[in-house]
């Protein structure tokens, strides 16, 4: 079967001027006393203007205890699944994505199977993605375990994503639920699967003649405290993505992406018992090993690829069936 490159075959420039910044530079945040600790800023080219002391926070219900090893998933509902599925373009530039319908039905398959409520959406435009977002956004999440927003598109180099009538950053997607924009989300998970390819890059791979199996380390949890606390609103964020920075993904016309399928296989084997970060390295281990692209160009036949995750998490994601969870059975497992 032949597979095809998820990615435009113009390559668009979209490289932005960043100021160059200073690498030495430190410089003081808060004002102290002069027996008092003082942190420093690395790496700022500018002043940061100094606070009082007693700052007024945003506050957010605390959904589970400050040391706990695991997200609390025992809320009424699971929570949303949002499917952005693209695969027809007003851009003459990108071609069709054939083939992305069968990864949408699977998707919602298995995020229904997780009980999360699953909600598609098909060739937006950019502003009804955001309409989309934003809703979701102002929707209260108070009974909700997590977010998952799922994007399954054409992408460019810097974490471009490409709408049905324009190309837009990829954090314009999540930004809008750090903890002190959507509150009812603050201290739970929110879960983002980028399929899109990050660059023209193809990977012809290694050949690996030995392996080494390194065992396993355990290590000890804290005890759980019942006192407030505070966590940096970029805090309990997940982005997946279907690639590295640089490089295309494939996608099988008749089955769907190799991203894709592979995480939808793992999610259905071991979705309700293992942690999520674990299921997510096996997902690796299935695209990194199990395919290779087919293809009539001999520069694109013969490649691999392999995915990528930026972790914002700060505790073990679990996705027990709700059925056991609301009967009062904790599934949190300790480190």
């Amino acid at each position: 079967m032949e597979s095809a490159i998820d990615e435009a075959e113009v390559q668009t420039s979209l490289q932005q001027n960043k100021p160059e910044m200073n690498t030495d530079l430190c410089t003081i945040t808060k004002t102290s006393q002069s027996n008092e600790k003082k942190d420093a800023v690395d790496a700022l080219p500018y002043p940061v203007p100094l606070k009082p002391d007693q700052e007024c926070l945003p506050t957010a219900a605390m959904p589970v205890h400050k040391n706990a090893n695991c997200y609390n998933m025992n809320h009424k509902n699971r929570g949303k699944c949002i499917i952005f599925n693209h695969e027809e373009f007003d851009l003459s530039e990108f071609a069709k994505r054939e083939g992305s319908t069968y990864d949408t039905l699977r998707l919602q398959n298995t995020f229904q199977y997780l009980d999360f409520d699953v909600e598609i959406y098909e060739n937006l435009t950019y502003n009804q993605i955001m309409d989309v977002i934003e809703k979701v956004r102002h929707f209260d999440h108070t009974d909700n375990d997590c977010l998952c927003i799922i994007v399954l598109t054409h992408g460019l180099d810097d974490d471009m994503l490409v709408a049905k009538n324009t190309i837009y950053e990829s954090e314009m997607l999540w930004k809008p639920f750090t903890a002190d924009k959507c509150v009812t989300l603050a201290g739970k998970p929110k879960l983002f699967f980028i399929q899109a390819c990050r660059g023209n890059k193809t990977d012809s791979g290694i050949l690996l003649t030995h392996r080494r199996v390194i065992p396993n380390m355990k290590m000890n949890s804290g005890t759980d405290t019942l006192s407030s606390y505070t966590i940096p609103t970029h805090a309990d964020f997940l982005i997946a993505h279907s690639s590295v920075q640089g490089f295309v993904n494939w996608r099988d016309l008749s089955t769907g992406t190799w991203y894709i399928q592979s995480l939808c296989d793992v999610l259905d084997e071991h979705g309700t018992e293992m942690e999520l970060m674990n299921m997510l390295t096996i997902t690796a281990q299935k695209v990194a090993t199990n395919f290779v692209s087919v293809h009539d160009n001999y520069v694109l036949h013969n490649k691999k690829q392999i995915p990528s995750v930026t972790s914002m998490l700060t505790r073990l994601v679990y996705f027990p069936q709700k059925s056991v969870t609301n009967s009062g059975k904790s599934y949190c497992r300790l480190l």
